[in-house]
């Protein structure tokens, strides 16, 4: 697999997550967002057991510790996300969640030791600038819902260095990249079952009703955002640097916004605009500085 390839794959699943934001946004209107996530994935491992049968076999010691790793931070960051979903606009959550790829060279200086280069730490300030800018916490004080996705975006940041460890000894293992994906979609079950759980003891209704925009969201969000994605992420972002595959995930958030302002009319004031121009410069500017310098 050429690294050019893999880049493409990874553009693709990027806009099929960002048509994500809206159509949950409709969808969790009356559904408890863990009930959402714990259907979603449900719908998903059924997907992928059906696709790769035989993956189960590669349900080795290794592969199920790493796989229930990778879930757990793939589960907590769905979980947060899709709750913080219901507190924000799509848009604010697709850009905050966009902020996963500053987070990324933290990350790696943690797990590998990589030096933190200047251009990541002035895009850390830049990001800081633009969130302050993009939710106006000065007027409209701190959403609940933007510090959630905001936690999400540090659990992804994680997630996104340790699939791309861990991954690489499975090169050559096409069931055992699928067992991970069928591992972390159970994990990820499982914590939104804790989060289930958690909701009913607190009161909070879990009944639902099925109609269209709930069962249109749960077939696009549990095949298409989350068996189709997850299973290119494993076996393909392994061929390019994991901080590059952030910057091309960091296209999310501006077709997530189109997406949203096409299909559920969401409006921006000038104020969020700038933000959002302030985030995006902030996650494309490391990449683009280091191709600057190799030139």
């Amino acid at each position: 697999m050429k690294r050019h390839n893999a880049e493409f794959l990874l553009f693709v699943i990027t806009i099929l997550w960002a048509g994500t934001f809206a159509i949950v946004k409709t969808a969790v209107v009356d559904v408890n967002p863990s009930v959402f996530v714990l259907l979603r994935f449900a719908i998903a491992t059924v997907v992928a057991l059906a696709l790769w049968p035989k993956s189960v076999r590669s349900f080795d010691r290794d592969t199920m510790s790493k796989g229930l790793m990778l879930g757990t931070l793939y589960g907590v960051g769905f979980l947060l996300q899709t709750i913080g979903l219901t507190l924000t606009s799509a848009s604010a959550s697709a850009f905050i969640t966009g902020t996963m790829v500053v987070f990324v060279p933290i990350v790696n200086r943690v797990v590998s030791g990589s030096r933190i280069q200047a251009n990541h730490g002035f895009s850390i300030i830049l990001v800081l600038v633009g969130l302050y800018l993009f939710t106006s916490p000065d007027t409209l004080g701190i959403n609940l819902g933007d510090v959630l996705t905001l936690m999400s975006a540090i659990c992804w940041a994680v997630y996104l260095t340790y699939i791309d460890v861990w991954t690489t000894s499975m090169r050559e293992d096409v069931h055992r990249q699928n067992a991970l994906v069928v591992l972390q979609f159970v994990a990820t079950m499982v914590i939104a079952g804790v989060g289930v759980g958690y909701s009913s003891m607190g009161g909070a209704s879990l009944l639902f009703t099925l109609d269209s925009d709930l069962v249109l969201g749960l077939l696009y969000c549990g095949i298409f955002a989350s068996v189709i994605p997850t299973f290119v992420q494993t076996r393909y972002q392994q061929y390019t640097h994991p901080v590059r595959a952030g910057v091309i995930y960091a296209i999310e958030p501006l077709a997530a916004s189109a997406i949203a302002w096409l299909v559920i009319n969401e409006q921006f004031t000038t104020r969020q605009l700038f933000g959002g121009a302030v985030l995006m410069t902030a996650i494309v500017l490391p990449d683009v500085l280091a191709s600057m310098r190799k030139k």
